[in-house]
C-alpha cells in the first residue's frame, strides 16, 4: 500500500494535529535557508516527544554527517532525507548506523536516471522532486510520465507540486491529482508484475508546500480531504 509524507513542519501543534491523521512520516527541515526550517535540535524537544508510530524523517542538505548522526539521537529520528550532492558514501555511513536512507533527485526533462546507480545498496529509497530553484518545496510537479525511464529496484518517494489543483469560485479545490496518482500506482503495480509499461517502485507519497497556509504550517482540513480521498 502506498505510504504517506508530510514535510516541512515546523509548529507544535499542527504536528501534533497531524498525527491524528496517522500519516507515515512526519518530515522536518534542517536545512538553515529554507523557510520552513524547524529550528536547532537542542530547542525540539517536542519532535523527540511526538506520540504514536508514525516515523520521523530529518531533511539535511549537504550537512556534516557526525551532525546529522547527532541530531538523529537527539530528536529520535528514524530516516534520513539527503537533498543535497551527498556521495555515496555519506548514505552508507548513516545506514550503517541503522538509520533508514532516503536519496533526493531533482527531475526535469534532461534528468538521467542512471544517476541514481551509485545510490543503489546504499539509499533505501530514491525521493524523485522537481527541480527548481529551491531545495524542495517549489510547489511545482515534474512530469510524471518521466518515471517511466527509471529502471532501478530501488524503491522511490514521489514528491513536488502533489495537491489542490485550481480553486472554483467558492474557494474550494477542484481535485487533488488523485485520479493521476492512483494511475500511477496502478501503473507502478503492473510493472511490479513484469510489465513492460509502466514505472515501478513508487511507495511514498510526499506532500508539502500546496497544502500550506504559510511556509511551515499545514492546512489540517486540507491534508485531511486529500488523505481521505486517496485512499478510500
Amino acid at each position: 500500500m502506498m505510504k504517506l509524507k508530510i514535510c516541512g513542519l515546523k509548529h507544535p501543534d499542527n504536528a501534533r494535529q497531524l498525527l491524528t491523521l496517522a500519516p507515515d512520516y512526519l518530515g522536518f527541515i534542517f536545512y538553515k535557508k529554507s523557510p520552513r526550517y524547524v529550528g536547532e535540535p537542542a530547542d525540539l524537544d517536542w519532535v523527540k516527544n511526538l506520540p504514536g508510530p508514525t516515523q520521523k524523517v530529518g531533511v539535511f542538505v549537504n550537512e556534516d554527517v557526525e551532525i546529522m548522526k547527532k541530531t538523529a539521537e537527539l530528536l529520535d529520528l528514524q530516516v534520513i532525507q539527503l537533498h543535497g550532492e551527498e556521495s555515496p558514501e555519506v548514505c552508507s555511513f548513516l545506514k550503517e548506523e541503522g538509520l533508514e536512507v532516503w536519496k533526493a533527485f531533482g527531475v526535469d526533462e534532461d534528468f538521467d536516471f542512471g544517476k541514481t546507480k551509485p545510490y543503489a545498496g546504499v539509499a533505501d529509497k530514491f525521493l524523485f522532486d522537481t527541480k527548481g530553484k529551491n531545495r524542495g518545496g517549489n510547489g511545482v510537479a515534474f512530469d510524471w510520465s518521466l518515471l517511466g525511464k527509471y529502471e532501478g529496484e530501488t524503491p522511490f518517494v514521489l514528491s513536488g507540486g502533489i495537491g489542490p489543483l485550481p480553486l472554483t469560485p467558492k474557494g474550494e479545490p477542484t481535485d487533488f491529482q488523485v485520479s493521476e496518482l492512483r494511475k500511477l500506482w496502478r501503473s507502478d503495480n503492473r510493472a511490479s508484475e513484469g510489465s513492460p509499461s509502466g514505472v515501478r517502485g513508487l511507495t511514498v507519497l510526499d506532500i508539502n508546500s500546496r497544502f500550506e497556509t504559510e511556509p511551515g504550517l499545514k492546512d489540517f482540513n486540507l491534508v485531511k480531504k486529500f488523505k481521505h480521498e486517496l485512499f478510500s
